[in-house]
């Protein structure tokens, strides 16, 4: 079973985290990287906004061919409650080629999951995650 780790991460912890699940699974790894990407607290508020009205993002190009992949696990952090905007789009980008897709959110709250936010995806997507999950990190 051929595996792909595929994450977006502004900060580098939600990349660390798959840099160690890739290696542990034996998965190739995969960045997601927007076209415009900010710095500093700039990125905060354009991101925020991304995720919360919807709007897509635009990505570099990859390469990759999903449909050599049996399953994918996806590391995305929350921005405004929402998975990331850049994983979304990739998400939309791609839905037609999904493997089985695991999901694992980093997040800094202490009082919710945000599970909600991946079912709400799904919804839109019209695409159902094998397994959803979160991670608190600080």
């Amino acid at each position: 079973m051929k595996q792909i780790v595929v994450v977006y991460s502004h900060s580098g912890k939600a990349l660390a985290l798959a840099q160690a699940y890739a290696k542990e699974h034996n998965a190739d790894l995969h960045r997601i990287e927007p076209k415009f990407d900010p710095q500093n607290f700039f990125a905060y508020i354009y991101f925020g906004y991304k995720s919360t009205f919807k709007k897509p993002v635009k990505l570099k190009e990859d390469h990759i061919n999903l449909k050599h992949y049996d399953h994918m696990t996806l590391f995305s952090p929350i921005h405004a409650g929402k998975l990331a905007s850049p994983v979304r789009s990739y998400l939309f980008t791609h839905r037609t080629t999904l493997p089985k897709v695991d999901i694992i959110m980093t997040h800094a709250s202490n009082d919710t999951d945000y599970k909600e936010a991946a079912h709400k995806l799904e919804t839109e997507l019209i695409y159902k995650f094998n397994h959803i999950d979160s991670i608190r990190i600080k």
